[in-house]
């Protein structure tokens, strides 16, 4: 007599769109899912839309979570498993033609790198919330945006790259912005905090992070706001106020600008809900 187990938990294709030389597809992966020792033939992008799970390579691993963008160079080998919890997320791929036109420009597609929230997430949510609604001109948004996010990777990078040189004052500027977000950070508090003038404190800012400290504490607070949408069931005036918005209406009307979607229709997409109504 043979015995049959419990068929192992699925992975599943959603929506696929072509946009230029790339491809996207929205993944859905059942708990208890895995993707064994796999490569791809050119750089994948991959950001997670609602969920968690473990990619392992040969050099380590990394927890991905929500909101969460990795990219994985072509022809590294790597495993997926999705043993915490149900996991949505989209595979960006570019075709050969691509990778060789934005290489010169690129070259975060040929390491291995994560980013978690900030401006690569919103571009993430936009491409998803353009997938959702798919009208003529969808494509051509799409591969605008793609294009963006390589382009804010690399930057990042590039960035990252450099923080060595910055002085411990500037990174306790930024700590204390997460420390502090919901009580509202003011540039002139910051900066005595960390003893330098407004001004000077202003100009490295810019410079080190690619945006005003007012710009920082923004998206902060919408990537903050987006996370508990999505992972607990808190009313949108707490969510608001425990982000540091002044009111819900503030809240949402800024939450709209940077993600596309209203608060409340952002939770319903990445619960499940399929209608690209906004």
């Amino acid at each position: 007599m043979v015995r049959r187990g419990k068929p192992a938990p699925e992975s599943t294709r959603g929506r696929r769109i072509e946009a230029g030389g790339f491809t996207v597809t929205e993944g859905v992966h059942r708990h208890g899912a895995e993707l064994p020792w796999h490569d791809h033939a050119t750089p994948t992008i991959c950001f997670v839309l609602n969920g968690a799970f473990t990619e392992l390579w040969r050099g380590g691993s990394i927890a991905c979570t929500s909101s969460t963008l990795k990219i994985t160079p072509a022809g590294e080998r790597h495993w997926d498993r999705f043993n915490r919890g149900d996991v949505r997320g989209l595979l960006i791929e570019a075709d050969q033609e691509q990778v060789a036109a934005i290489r010169p420009y690129s070259a975060v597609l040929d390491e291995r790198e994560s980013f978690h929230g900030g401006l690569l997430s919103t571009i993430g949510w936009r491409v998803h919330q353009e997938m959702q609604q798919m009208d003529s001109t969808a494509p051509l948004a799409i591969e605008g945006l793609l294009l963006e996010l390589v382009a804010t990777a690399s930057r990042l990078k590039d960035q990252n790259g450099s923080e060595r040189g910055r002085p411990r004052w500037l990174e306790e500027a930024r700590d204390r912005i997460h420390a502090d977000l919901g009580s509202r950070p003011s540039l002139s508090s910051l900066a005595w905090w960390v003893g330098v003038h407004p001004v000077t404190l202003a100009r490295a800012f810019r410079q080190a992070f690619g945006c005003t400290v007012g710009e920082y504490v923004r998206n902060l607070r919408i990537e903050r706001a987006a996370l508990q949408l999505a992972q607990t069931e808190l009313s949108l005036a707490e969510i608001a106020l425990a982000a540091g918005f002044s009111d819900q209406s503030h809240f949402s009307n800024l939450f709209r600008q940077h993600t596309g979607l209203s608060p409340s229709r952002f939770r319903q997409v990445i619960n499940g809900g399929t209608n690209g109504k906004k």
